[in-house]
């Protein structure tokens, strides 16, 4: 049976009445986590109205982090947020197994490069001072949702470049380098997504991202690693507890 929205409620417009029905059967587990939507095509038909309308509706659930769109896929129901705690070390795949997800790691680049003038800004390096840069793609139940790109003081951590980064970084410092990172500068920004984060990502460029940028030092005060991290913006709630 079409859902004709000509009785909903008036005054509001068109695609945010559709938005509405279409939130309502989310909430109320009609269509569940990573289920795939409707067609703009069939959302227009269900509902006797245009698929221009039914595009604007679904931009709606998205921006609210409701829905996410898949490169060449379509649009699917979001599961929950994952909790993250940036200043906190801990792994991601075990701050998402305990929550019950499914997470893998891909690394994407290793290589040694040099400190540009914005790294060396933000981190307190010379501009041309060493760095491994380090690339790397995270998964929750096989959905890519964050890009990093992690700067390594390779002065500080001799050979790094060689280990395995489908591990925890934090781990491998630890028990490779018996280095704790103890001072941290932690930045969090929205952002829009753009090449080449957004490609690895599976989403078009100028998809609406988070930004968490941490500085880390050891105990000495001095600089270890930049971790530069690009969230899908549906994916992460960030929560800090305070003493």
């Amino acid at each position: 049976m079409p859902e004709n929205i000509a009785t909903s409620e008036a005054g509001s417009p068109l695609y945010l009445r559709v938005r509405d029905q279409l939130a309502e059967q989310i909430e109320r587990g009609e269509v569940t986590a990573n289920i795939k939507l409707p067609s703009e095509r069939v959302l227009a038909e269900r509902f006797e109205t245009t698929r221009v309308t039914a595009r604007l509706a679904l931009a709606q659930l998205e921006a609210e982090g409701r829905i996410y769109r898949s490169n060449r896929r379509g649009w699917f129901v979001s599961p929950p947020r994952l909790i993250y705690n940036p200043t906190e070390d801990y792994s991601f795949s075990d701050n998402a197994v305990t929550q019950g997800r499914l997470p893998r790691t891909e690394t994407l680049e290793v290589r040694c490069t040099v400190a540009s003038a914005w790294l060396a800004g933000k981190t307190g390096l010379e501009t041309g001072d060493p760095v491994v840069l380090v690339r790397r793609r995270r998964y929750l139940d096989e959905r890519p949702v964050l890009v990093e790109n992690i700067y390594l003081n390779s002065r500080h951590l001799p050979g790094i470049k060689g280990f395995d980064f489908n591990r925890s970084l934090w781990k491998l410092l630890r028990d490779q380098y018996s280095v704790d990172l103890v001072q941290k500068k932690i930045e969090m920004f929205p952002t829009a997504l753009v090449d080449p984060q957004a490609s690895a990502l599976s989403v078009n460029a100028g998809t609406a991202g988070l930004c968490v940028n941490r500085c880390s030092r050891d105990a000495a005060g001095v600089f270890v690693e930049f971790d530069e991290e690009f969230w899908l913006h549906d994916t992460l709630s960030i929560q800090v507890n305070v003493a």
